[in-house]
């Protein structure tokens, strides 16, 4: 197996249905092209950020045959300009992210690999779930959420329940006098419309909603094709033990045609000095499926 530095990558860039362009890295393996992995990033990250896990899954996923894509989504940084339009993670419109992972699955498959997998990490999960439950893609054989944490439930860890609640109800209110109009700075630079798709129980992104009694897990149960889980031991944003959070997935994956839930021991949410056992994972699971 190549070392990780020897991994070449190339750049890439592309455009969505509604005119966004989003830049990133390729890593293909040579021969035969037959499976890919596209890997979302999390929330105001790049296709440039975890560079020692970028060379971990690149040189691991290339010795198995298997390319490497990972491109910005329309929520890289914080705020990225765009024209006129604000944008960028502040001002995203999350069901926006489908539109971002259509136009990666058709260059993927452009570039001659009949089988596609999705990986997101930290939001990122959120979006590549959500895609699973609205847009029945034949293209895609499975999907992988890599610290799928609940913001809402982060965010009460941090906060309390009161505090947030009086925090949603006054981006309420701001959102009805102008949606992209910024929440007071001390709550994170963000829009008061994302503020609310964020940390308002029942909106679209809240797709893990692991901390809510009775909660209705829509995206997740929609979801038909086969499933897996990567959670830290140490993830410093969950409010309760990692086991009890992918039991919870495995409860709801009612109609994937197959559920994996793993726990890395002492992981924090980022995988930082975990990346070569990750890589591990994410090829094993690959691997699997191709041969299910």
């Amino acid at each position: 197996m190549p070392r990780p530095t020897d991994v070449p990558f190339s750049l890439a860039r592309i455009s969505t249905r509604d005119g966004v362009w989003l830049d990133g890295i390729v890593a293909e393996p040579k021969g035969r092209r037959g499976a890919a992995l596209v890997w979302m990033h999390g929330l105001g990250s790049v296709f440039s950020s975890g560079q020692p896990l970028n060379r971990e899954l690149a040189a691991r996923l290339n010795a198995a045959g298997i390319a490497y894509f990972k491109l910005n989504n329309r929520g890289h940084d914080v705020v990225a300009g765009r024209g006129r339009r604000l944008a960028g993670a502040a001002f995203e419109r999350f069901r926006q992210s489908v539109e971002d992972i259509r136009a990666m699955v058709a260059f993927v498959r452009q570039r001659g690999y009949r089988r596609v997998f999705l990986a997101g990490h930290s939001t990122g999960a959120n979006k590549v779930l959500y895609y699973g439950a609205r847009v029945r893609d034949r293209r895609v054989g499975g999907i992988l959420l890599v610290g799928p944490v609940s913001d809402v439930a982060a965010e009460v860890k941090r906060l309390g329940t009161r505090e947030l609640r009086r925090r949603v109800a006054a981006a309420e209110r701001i959102a009805r006098r102008d949606p992209q109009a910024l929440v007071p700075r001390a709550w994170g630079f963000w829009s008061a419309h994302r503020y609310i798709s964020l940390y308002r129980p029942g909106e679209d992104e809240d797709v893990f909603p692991y901390y809510r009694p009775n909660a209705r897990w829509t995206a997740f149960q929609s979801v038909r094709l086969p499933l897996a889980a990567i959670l830290g031991s140490r993830d410093e944003y969950l409010d309760r033990p990692a086991r009890e959070v992918i039991e919870a997935f495995r409860r709801n994956a009612v109609r994937a045609r197959s559920f994996t839930g793993i726990v890395v021991p002492r992981a924090r949410h980022g995988f930082q000095g975990h990346e070569r056992e990750l890589a591990d994972l994410v090829v094993r699971w690959i691997g699997a499926q191709r041969r299910a």
